[in-house]
Formats: C-alpha cells, sequence, structure tokens
C-alpha cells in the first residue's frame, strides 16, 4: 500500500517542509521499525522524545518525518510540523489505510477493570455466530482468527488502523475493542464512531499520566461521544462513577446494569463450587432471564451481563447469547485455575486495589473454613505508587498469608517498590521475596493441600520489564517450572 503525501494531510497541519508529492508506503512512531518511504513520526513521550531519533528515521529511508518542533535545516527530508501530534497520527493513519469510516460495527468497553473479560466474552459470543471479528485487548490482538502479541491494552493510532485493514481486507465486520485511558488521551481511537460503549467501573489506577481521579474519569467519558447517532452506551449502576456516566451523558441512549440499575436490574448472583458454575438472574421491563458462567466472581458476573445485553441491545439473539457464555473460554491470564498437588493456585491479573480486592473477596466466598490464602503479589515500577500501601493492606487484611514480590520492575529499584508496599502495614502476616520466581517456589512450598495460593498481577503478560530489558517471565509457566521441582506437578 502506499499513497502520495498530499493524500494524507488533514487541515490541522502548521507548516509542510518539502514537497507534498512524495510517496508514502507505511507508518511508524519507532525509527527502528521505518523502511524505505515510511512516514515517521517523531512523538514526544514521557519515556522518550521521538525527535531525537529524526536522523535515525531519515536514515532507515523516512520520506516524511511528522513532528510538534519547528523545522530545522539539517532535516533534509520532507517535514510536517503539526499542532498536535496524536490526532494527525489517527487523521493521516485512516485517511493512508482507508478506514476514515470502515464498514465495521465497532464496540468499545472502557474503566478500569473488566475491560479484557467484557470484550472476550462478547468476541466470543460473536465468533459463536460465525462472524468474522477484529479484537484488540490487553490480552493480544486477534484479526479473523490470527492471534498476534501486544504491548499495549490499545495500540498507537498508525497500528490501530492497520489492524482495522487487515480485518476489513479478510471480510471481518464487528471489531470489539478495550479502550484504555492512554487511548483517549493521547488519541489513538480518535475519529473512530462506536455502535456500542460499555463502562465497567472506576478505581485507584494510573495516576501517573492523571492528575486526579476526576481526570481519569473525565478521560473516560469521552468514549460516550464518540458514539454514533444510532449508538448505545451500557455502564454499571453499582459503581460510583458509572452512576454518574448517566448523569454527564444525557446526550446519548444509557442502559445501566447492576442490582442498583433501573434498566437492566440484577436479581440475584450464586455459585455453585461443586459444579464451578455461576448463575445470574436479572430483569428487564418486568421479565427475568438468566444464564451461568463457568466462573466465579461478582465481577465476572457483571462482566458478563454486560456483554450480553450490549449484543442483545445491537440485535444478538438473547437465548443464543446465553447458551454462548454457559460455555465461554477462559481469559488468558484471568481467574485461571490449577489444582497443584492438592493446592488450589489461580494466576490472576488483578494489579489494581479494586482488582485484588475482587479477586481475594471471590475467594474467601467459595474456600472451605480450614482453608488459607496465601497472596503472591508486587506492584511495578516506574508507574502510580500510590496504590503501593493501598494493595498491600489490601492483601494483608483479607489474606492469611501474603508474599510480597516484584511485578515488571522498569528502573526503579525492586526492594525500594517493595518497602513502599509494606512500609505502613501494622499486620506481619508478610514476608518479602524480591524475584517472583523464588516467590512462587516460597508459595508452594507452604501451602497446604486444600489452600489457595494468589499468583495475582500479571495474568497473562509474557514478560517482565527490567530496565532495558524485556525478560520472558509467564506466571502459569513459572508455576508449572517450580511446582515440577517440588514433585508436585509432572509435565505431561
Amino acid at each position: 500500500m502506499k499513497k502520495h503525501l498530499f493524500e494524507l494531510l488533514p487541515a490541522s497541519v502548521k507548516q509542510v517542509h518539502g514537497k507534498t508529492d512524495v510517496w508514502v508506503t507505511g507508518l511508524s512512531s519507532d525509527s527502528r521499525q521505518i523502511t524505505t518511504d515510511n512516514m515517521f513520526f517523531a512523538v514526544k513521550g514521557g519515556q522518550t522524545d521521538g525527535n531525537k531519533f529524526i536522523q535515525a528515521a531519515i536514515k532507515n529511508g523516512a520520506s516524511v518525518v511528522v513532528s510538534e518542533e519547528p523545522w530545522e535545516k539539517e532535516c533534509d527530508t520532507v517535514y510536517v510540523q503539526v499542532t498536535d501530534i496524536y490526532q494527525f497520527m489517527a487523521e493521516s493513519s485512516a485517511r493512508f489505510y482507508d478506514t476514515v469510516d470502515p464498514a465495521l460495527t465497532i464496540i468499545g468497553v472502557t474503566g478500569t477493570n473488566g475491560k479484557t473479560t467484557t470484550a472476550h466474552f462478547m468476541n466470543e459470543i460473536i465468533k459463536s455466530c460465525s462472524i468474522k471479528t477484529i479484537f484488540i485487548g490487553t490480552t493480544g490482538i486477534e484479526i479473523c482468527g490470527r492471534v498476534l502479541h501486544t504491548d499495549y491494552t490499545t495500540p498507537p493510532a498508525h497500528e490501530l488502523h492497520r489492524i482495522l485493514r487487515q480485518g476489513l481486507d479478510l471480510q471481518a465486520s464487528y471489531v470489539v475493542m478495550e479502550v484504555s485511558s492512554h487511548a483517549l488521551k493521547y488519541k489513538r481511537v480518535w475519529g473512530l464512531k462506536f455502535d456500542a460503549a460499555i463502562f465497567t467501573n472506576l478505581t485507584h489506577e494510573h495516576l501517573e499520566i492523571h492528575p486526579s481521579m476526576d481526570d481519569y474519569f473525565q478521560t473516560k467519558l469521552k468514549l460516550f461521544s464518540m458514539l454514533k447517532e444510532s449508538g448505545v452506551g451500557l455502564t454499571n449502576a453499582d459503581d460510583h462513577y458509572g452512576k454518574q456516566v448517566l448523569t454527564e451523558c444525557r446526550s446519548v441512549k444509557l442502559l445501566d446494569f447492576g442490582f442498583a440499575a433501573d434498566k437492566i436490574k440484577v436479581v440475584q448472583l450464586s455459585y455453585d463450587e461443586a459444579a464451578r458454575v455461576q448463575s445470574i438472574v436479572y430483569e428487564i421491563g418486568g421479565i427475568q432471564y438468566g444464564f451461568t458462567i463457568p466462573m466465579i466472581g461478582a465481577y465476572n458476573a457483571y462482566n458478563a451481563l454486560a456483554a450480553a445485553e450490549t449484543l442483545a441491545a445491537l440485535k444478538f439473539d438473547r437465548q443464543e447469547i446465553h447458551n454462548a457464555l454457559k460455555m465461554i473460554p477462559p481469559v488468558a491470564g484471568r481467574l485461571e485455575r490449577y489444582d497443584i498437588g492438592g493446592t488450589n493456585v489461580i494466576i490472576d491479573f488483578a494489579h489494581t486495589p479494586d482488582g485484588l480486592d475482587k479477586l481475594i473477596k471471590a475467594v474467601r466466598e467459595i474456600r472451605k473454613n480450614s482453608a488459607r490464602i496465601i497472596t503472591i503479589f508486587g506492584c511495578p515500577g516506574s508507574r502510580d505508587i500510590s496504590k503501593r500501601p493501598l494493595m498491600g493492606k489490601i492483601a494483608v487484611d483479607l489474606s492469611d498469608c501474603v508474599i510480597v514480590t516484584t511485578d515488571d520492575i522498569h528502573f526503579e529499584s525492586p526492594d525500594k517498590i517493595i518497602m513502599d508496599i509494606v512500609k505502613d502495614l501494622p499486620k506481619t502476616n508478610f514476608e518479602k521475596v524480591t524475584d517472583r520466581r523464588e516467590a512462587i517456589a516460597r508459595g508452594l512450598q507452604i501451602a497446604k493441600k486444600g489452600d489457595f495460593l494468589l499468583i495475582a498481577g500479571r495474568g497473562h503478560e509474557k514478560y517482565q520489564y527490567v530496565k532495558d530489558l524485556k525478560i520472558p517471565f509467564l506466571d502459569k509457566d513459572v508455576l508449572f517450572e517450580e511446582a515440577e521441582k517440588a514433585g508436585l506437578w509432572t509435565k505431561k
């Protein structure tokens, strides 16, 4: 695919230095990915400044450089100065890939927790109806059954539109995507029009990029302003911020769900541990409906209900939706449950105070009286430090034993991260094990038959980031390796 530069320029361009009839054959904000006649977006981000890599991009073959910085004579290729590089990336990418108004039904899920599971449920239900889909989320990208790795919840605009183009070429007709606050703040989804939007909840997270919880909330609300005129929004009436969505987004069609909801009212939730099935009964307009899902946790019932009724609003058959939910496959890294030598091991992505709280409480509801809960978790370095003591308190208050360890370390001292978690804890039912592998081995060592061992915070993530290194580390793999060493599990 290639286009002339003039075909890609929106009206918001500030200045162009050079000819606009040059060819553009690809787009990237990573100078290492640039090849002949590509357009390079020099993005000044929080960690790196793309303007420092302009010459590297030109050396690799860039025909066009885009930046918010003024042009300098030493830049000897076509230079486009813009006022908002994030918006320009979205607009030019849509033009390059012919996805300005794609023939796709687009569903977006936002919120702090539950995005992946809710989106996963919808994607699996739609696929069960023999419809080709594009899935975009934390656990990866799926384009008509082809699964790709991603480092983003919502990828940058140039990658997002390339994904949409690939899906269209393979006859996809639905897109189910997680829409992070980063995506909304940095305009990764700018210009897209959504057929449906879901707000799951809002809890303490990402205060390293948002100055306040209100700013975080207002950023999330932007998704509802991107609904089509015929679009529908769903919001969690049992969440404090979910209720506010109802008052702040009056201009769009909104349905609320939950025990306190007016439209989609939850009547009863129950869980059968023997069958490992959760039942959800809810009411719409005086008529009761019900379905089951093969997983614990009231939060998963909410995720399933939001997914089911979003698709019902988009004219999918409700009974077919409920039938699909009965056998919905698990989400990678979300409540993955294993029996290791008689110990109930659960691996979960719970990486926020609310997520950890809900995970441990869900397990407390199903454990037998004598069973202990042993929780292993850490917090990422170079990220929101305010959540660290909150998660520490939640873990020691709700667990019988806690092993505090590392998550992604990035550029912080791992010992400092751990001290931030434990420094104010009045209780002593915790220990510190800096190495995450050793922490998992320690958990297996102290767990007894019937206990629950929770390995929280990373879930599906395949790599641990330590400074500039990207080290392979999947909790599930490490669990099996350490269990095998301990004679608790044998590789099949």
